[in-house]
């Protein structure tokens, strides 16, 4: 993941928190509410935000690593999931778009994707069904 996400990602509540605030003291001061509908406003204009973060968050893993010779894939992941295995044949394709994602029967797992874009995409078109969408690479 860039650093940019990594830092929103790690300092997310603490965002959203400095959001409720300013929202909460605009409402105060700018629209003349009280402390509580200002309070009510803000958490209903912030914490569908915070809910659709935190389910997208969840689909991040930190490192992927491919074992052809066993034909596994281990996902890492930072929180308290840690490390997942799957087998190959699990991963139905890989959308290889800004991020790849493996989709999968019960889950999709997005990795940011790599700067040597053609030597995985080589790697990966020999293994999965990969879909790279309306951009092929060549």
């Amino acid at each position: 993941m860039p650093g940019e996400e990594r830092i929103f990602f790690n300092y997310f509540h603490g965002i959203t928190f400095a959001f409720l605030l300013l929202f909460s003291l605009l409402g105060v001061f700018i629209t003349k509410l009280s402390t509580v509908d200002a309070i009510s406003h803000a958490l209903v204009f912030v914490l569908p935000f915070y809910g659709a973060i935190l389910m997208f968050k969840k689909r991040f893993a930190n490192e992927v690593t491919l074992d052809f010779d066993v034909r596994k894939i281990r996902f890492v992941f930072q929180d308290k999931r840690g490390t997942i295995e799957r087998e190959f044949p699990e991963i139905k394709k890989v959308k290889f778009g800004y991020y790849l994602t493996f989709v999968m029967k019960d889950a999709k797992i997005m990795v940011k994707r790599p700067d040597n874009k053609k030597e995985i995409f080589q790697l990966l078109k020999s293994v999965f069904t990969v879909d790279c969408g309306i951009f092929p690479i060549k």
